[in-house]
């Protein structure tokens, strides 16, 4: 099969100003086209070493392979390896005529993140379509110092890179229609590595999910790592008895090792009324967990679609917390106030009884989505979400802004890391053994990514490439 490459760009910046909440200077790079492929890319995770120069990316890859898309840089992201996939999950490569390594049709929900511990990449995703409708979370281990970038795209970098067989985590099985039986089906999985070396648990590397079951219940489970995801304890039921209708887990560290998790809550599985963003602690490094606390109330859903647009888009809760103050930031998206904007509240540290009133961050009469957040050492919160205030006119294109906090989240400024929107629905989501006119499918993913050093905040998200939805690289440098 041909060999795709990535664009190797010259970095142009752009620079701002930047207003409350992040003084000093932003300088913005120039976006850079990770994939450059045939096939869509989406719902990408990213990894970052403390230094910012060793980065790791993966995303739903819609090749033949139809599993993990993989992609690392070792300059800060001015630059890709080719793109690849996550070898151990799906029985297909690329090419029709060279098998896999795992055993499932399907792979997906990439996670990613960095442990500064053993210095490797820790990767889980979502695998389906094995013999008897097993549906797995697996997980294995890049270790970039072993990689080959001149491997063959069905090579994944060469088997030096990865620990394999990929580890199981959770397991259960499928109905056939991905909804689930009986068992467990883990959903939207996402990940958090305790990165302070202070802490008792640092290293452990955290796995939330929602566990959905063919009652269409979904409460919020998690499970833990000492060895980069070899052996896992768990799943361990993190959401109340009355909270079962969950999705969108989010584990995040604070510097002591205490861990949080937050989801969305609703009445049921399909109801845009009585939802909210919720939260529950643990002390014991994800062992045993508390009484579950409403964060929010999400007034106004969205619905499932934006105006002019065909890709679904839900009202998601994500959170970090600060490295400064161990204060909870928590962002989600509401249509409260007319159109999809993101609102970010934040708890009194240590009180999970007492959070500020929502705030929209960028208020603004156009659409705003998939929010995703991650923190700096230093304290810096960095907030990463689709944005169409660059097409005021016909609210139908889509930017990238980043906005980012010094302050807790009480106050907040913004740049653009893509100033030129796009459409959603130019190209359709279609596998490569689909014809792209008949594949049907408009989905931009349910999510994009952002990792953060205190020099720099780095993002990947899915835009339009010259054939196909490809993903995209860019960053945000601080100073001042």
């Amino acid at each position: 099969m041909k060999r795709l490459l990535t664009a190797v760009a010259a970095v142009a910046v752009l620079v701002v100003t930047a207003s409350a909440g992040a003084a000093g200077t932003t300088v913005v790079s120039k976006p850079v086209n990770v994939t450059k492929s045939l096939y869509a890319g989406n719902e990408e995770s990213l990894g970052m070493d403390p230094s910012g120069t060793l980065l790791a990316g993966a995303w739903n890859d819609w090749h033949y392979n139809d599993g993990c898309g993989f992609s690392y840089s070792s300059d800060g992201g001015s630059s890709w390896a080719p793109e690849s996939f996550v070898p151990g999950f799906t029985a297909f490569t690329n090419d029709p005529n060279i098998p896999g390594t795992g055993t499932f049709a399907v792979a997906g929900d990439p996670a990613v993140a960095y442990n500064p511990r053993s210095g490797l990449f820790d990767v889980i995703c979502q695998a389906f379509g094995a013999t008897g409708g097993a549906i797995e979370l697996l997980s294995t281990t890049f270790d970039q110092a072993k990689a080959d970038p001149n491997a063959d795209v069905n090579q994944s970098y060469g088997p030096r890179a990865w620990r394999l067989p990929a580890t199981p985590i959770a397991t259960g099985t499928s109905n056939g229609t991905q909804k689930g039986s009986s068992g467990q089906f883990p959903d939207h999985e996402t990940i958090a590595v305790d990165t302070n070396p202070r802490s008792p648990y640092y290293g452990r590397l955290y796995v939330g999910w929602a566990e959905f079951n063919g009652s269409g219940r979904s409460p919020i489970d998690v499970a833990y790592s000492d060895d980069d995801g070899a052996h896992w304890t768990g799943p361990i039921r993190v959401s109340d008895a009355g909270n079962q209708f969950d999705q969108d887990a989010r584990p995040s560290v604070a510097p002591d090792g205490t861990l949080y998790m937050t989801w969305t809550n609703g009445p049921n599985e399909t109801s845009l009324k009585n939802n909210v963003a919720m939260i529950d602690v643990s002390h014991t490094g994800g062992a045993s967990w508390g009484t579950d606390h409403v964060v929010a109330p999400i007034v106004a859903p969205v619905d499932g679609r934006l105006p002019n647009s065909k890709y679904r888009v839900f009202s998601d809760v994500w959170s970090t917390v600060d490295q400064a103050n161990g204060s909870v930031v928590v962002a989600f998206n509401d249509r409260r106030s007319g159109a999809s904007n993101v609102y970010v509240t934040h708890d009194t540290p240590g009180d999970l009884s007492s959070w500020s009133p929502p705030a929209a961050v960028k208020a603004s009469g156009q659409e705003q989505f998939f929010p995703w957040l991650s923190s700096a050492p230093d304290g810096r919160v960095d907030l990463v979400y689709y944005d169409r205030s660059c097409d005021p006119g016909g609210d139908t294109l889509n930017c990238v802004t980043l906005s980012s906090t010094n302050d807790g989240g009480a106050t907040w400024s913004s740049v653009g890391l893509l100033t030129t929107g796009f459409d959603g629905d130019t190209f359709q989501a279609c596998l490569a053994f689909v014809q792209p006119a008949d594949c049907g499918v408009f989905f931009l993913g349910d999510y994009i990514a952002v990792a953060s050093t205190d020099a720099k905040a780095q993002a990947l998200w899915t835009g339009n490439g010259p054939h196909a939805q490809d993903v995209f690289s860019g960053r945000a440098t601080f100073s001042g």
